[in-house]
């Protein structure tokens, strides 16, 4: 069990590199530090590529939607359709999952509840219309129009239907029912028209579908009957004719009623959902029903489909929830068990969800009252651009190594449920597993590191806040360790440095009221202790840097009343009378971002401050010995950073040397800055367009190149792009 210190360390070094001196620190305020221990991670949950997003614009207002294939192409097509509306829309379905044009309908009647009359012949439809108290037959010809074939009128009000051949003559019976329907109905193709032929009369059932009970290979019917509060099933004599067997109570209030064996067993299941749970009625050769599983979701399953997304040979469930236009899947784990559901989708106003095949492509569509379609499918490789969801909205994002195999691993968190998720790749690059940990608050960053063989540390903060969670994964043996720390002031830079295999330096820089501390929290002997000074008092501090190349250094801007002043200090000595090397006028300035590295890649820390006022910025690279000031009359905005997150550090070519990148968000551009002339000048190479970027990293995602892997906040998804140069 490891332990918790809040102890002063004495023995604080400044200049780590050179080992030029060591200066007794005063603890000033004292730190509380939270370990928390969990013994497992979260389950390994294997998506096996499941997670490649795309999106297609269309009209607003669709709120159903329904596979169809209209001209019989290796493409499937897509029928949307708002019931109170006549109005409708095929998509033409294209390569790779793709869609390329849409194409408005009319229709004689609205469609409250539609079904392909066969699932073998998606060019056909059979549909309710409440209103007019009607159920048809649609047939799309080889132009998409939709054409009337049959029809029938009832006394009551259809709702739902579903179709099976229940006399074995090759053509597929319609089953009518719903909540005001009288009973349930059989409609029978004859010639041009419907025929009806009444089941049970004078009982009202909320929904009503057909299930091989006995495995004999008819089609049988279960029905929830709203009066008694129980399921009746009705048993078919292979004629199609049908008498009630008998009837199992429940009280949940069931809805999406559905058949299918799904654990593959050969006996068909009766699944439902109710409040925020599925049920699972597993079939037997009994026809008992005895054997049931009720899975409990985090919000509830307004519509839900299954199949087998991760290609692992059991089935899956994917829902969906109006309320926060969400999609969550439940991976199966074996016949009977279901791992914890992952929110896979965030979207606005998402109303419909169904399983969508195609050409080599098989995965669930997702609607959108706003005006989208949504697909998620399997990813084959990164060789091109692609969208990654497998969260609602991802921000802070990182990447790491774990096996060492040269493979990028990355993670994210999650805002939405303040979860740290980690996406695993297998040896082909797909990504494969997903773990997930519970995090206390949200953060804008993560410093990912190889502290030791097998195991990684996690890094999760942000600036100008005070929590730093470490959270230490060791994925091979399922375990996870998380470490909550304070700062006793506002973070302004985070550096971590690995020791040894069990050591490693969190340094910090804070502020706290009017004073500019530094401060190191020391992991050895599976303890934390931390130590810290302050470095100058009685005074506003816009930012400040914090170097670690080769020696420990300190940048920092403050204002005086006479301008604002920068300062640097390498090696870095405690009580050092602070020089100021270069000052502005108050009136230059709206903001300061800072970084120090060791941006020249000569083993010494160089500062570049971006100064940001109104729409213009310029930059001011420094150290002990250079002050350089470039662009402050040149092109507005090419420096204008506002965030250390639009900043990243790092190599962005294979055997290249680390360089520093900048987001410009009101460019959406990532460039690369390369400083000339020993950092005097600094010229611009362009490495992606038109992103819109909370979070990003550059790192190579396949053998032969290297991309921008950034989180997008208008998607709610994760992109990597290839780098243009």
């Amino acid at each position: 069990m490891k332990k918790l210190s809040c102890e002063e360390k004495q023995d604080f070094r400044h200049d780590p590199g050179n080992n030029r001196g060591t200066t007794a620190l005063k603890n000033f305020i004292f730190l509380l530090i939270i370990f928390l221990l969990t013994e497992n991670i979260s389950p390994q949950i294997p998506i096996n590529g499941f997670c490649r997003f795309n999106d297609f614009k269309v009209d607003t207002g669709y709120t159903k939607l329904l596979m169809v294939n209209f001209n019989d192409d290796a493409y499937s097509d897509l029928l949307l359709y708002n019931p109170q509306k006549k109005e409708s829309a095929l998509v033409y379905g294209a390569v790779q999952g793709e869609f390329k044009e849409i194409k408005k309908i009319s229709l004689p009647f609205e469609m409250n509840y539609v079904q392909p009359l066969n699932y073998k012949s998606p060019d056909r439809f059979v549909f309710t219309n409440r209103k007019k108290r009607k159920a048809g037959l649609y047939e799309l010809n080889a132009n998409g129009y939709p054409v009337l074939t049959r029809s029938t009128d009832f006394d009551s009000y259809p709702e739902f239907i579903n179709t099976a051949d229940v006399d074995a003559d090759g053509k597929n019976e319609i089953l009518v029912s719903g909540g005001a329907f009288n009973g349930i109905s059989l409609l029978y193709q004859e010639d041009k028209k419907l025929v009806e032929k009444s089941v049970i009369s004078g009982e009202t059932f909320s929904q009503a579908v057909f299930i091989d009970i006995n495995n004999d290979g008819y089609a049988d019917i279960a029905g929830y009957d709203l009066v008694s509060s129980s399921f009746s099933f009705f048993y078919n004599n292979s004629l199609g004719e049908f008498r009630k067997a008998r009837s199992i109570p429940f009280t949940g209030k069931p809805s999406s009623i559905k058949t299918f064996d799904i654990n593959l067993d050969s006996y068909e299941d009766l699944i439902f959902s109710s409040g925020n749970g599925i049920n699972i009625w597993y079939g037997d050769f009994r026809s008992s029903y005895e054997n049931t599983k009720r899975l409990g979701t985090n919000y509830k399953p307004d519509k839900y489909i299954y199949g087998d997304f991760n290609k692992d040979g059991l089935m899956d469930i994917a829902y969906l929830n109006v309320e926060h236009s969400l999609v969550s899947l439940l991976f199966a784990k074996n016949e009977f068990d279901y791992y914890p559901e992952i929110i896979y989708l965030m979207q606005q106003g998402l109303r419909d969800i169904i399983p969508y095949y195609s050409r080599f492509i098989d995965g669930i569509a997702v609607l959108s009252y706003e005006g989208s379609i949504y697909t998620i499918t399997h990813i084959s490789s990164f060789t091109a651009d692609v969208n990654i969801s497998i969260g609602a909205k991802p921000n802070a994002l990182s990447f790491f190594d774990n096996e060492n195999n040269g493979i990028t691993d990355f993670c994210f968190i999650d805002e939405y449920d303040k979860k740290i998720k980690f996406i695993i790749r297998d040896i082909t690059g797909i990504p494969s597993l997903y773990f997930s940990q519970q995090l206390f608050e949200n953060h804008e960053k993560i410093i990912a590191e190889n502290i030791k063989a097998g195991e990684i540390n996690y890094f999760c903060f942000s600036y100008n806040k005070k929590i730093i969670e470490v959270v230490e994964t060791d994925f091979d043996n399922k375990k996870i360790n998380k470490t909550v720390l304070y700062s006793p002031g506002a973070i302004l830079d985070i550096k971590v440095r690995r020791e040894n295999d069990e050591e490693y330096k969190i340094f910090i820089l804070y502020k706290n009221d009017d004073s500019l501390n530094i401060g190191v929290f020391d992991y050895n002997n599976l303890k934390f202790n931390f130590s810290s000074d302050r470095l100058v008092n009685n005074i506003n501090i816009f930012d400040a840097s914090l170097g670690i190349s080769h020696s420990l250094s300190a940048s920092y801007w403050a204002e005086k009343e006479e301008g604002i002043f920068l300062y640097n200090n390498e090696p870095f000595k405690i009580n050092e009378n602070h020089k100021a090397g270069f000052s502005l006028l108050k009136e230059e300035v709206d903001k300061i971002i800072s970084f120090t590295g060791d941006l020249l890649n000569m083993e010494k820390n160089i500062t570049i401050s971006f100064i940001n006022k109104d729409v213009s910025g310029f930059a001011v690279v420094s150290n002990d010995t250079l002050i350089s000031v470039i662009n402050k009359n040149g092109k507005p905005g090419e420096f204008r950073i506002t965030s250390k997150n639009n900043l990243f550090f790092g190599e962005t070519r294979f055997n290249g040397l680390k360089k520093l990148c900048a987001y410009l968000p009101e460019q959406n551009i990532i460039t690369r800055l390369e400083f000339i002339r020993h950092g005097k000048d600094i010229s611009f190479s362009r490495l992606a367009d038109n992103s819109d970027i909370s979070s990003y990293f550059i790192k190579n995602m396949t053998s032969q190149n290297y991309h921008v892997v950034y989180t997008d906040p208008k998607k709610n998804c994760i992109t990597v792009k290839r780098l243009k140069g």
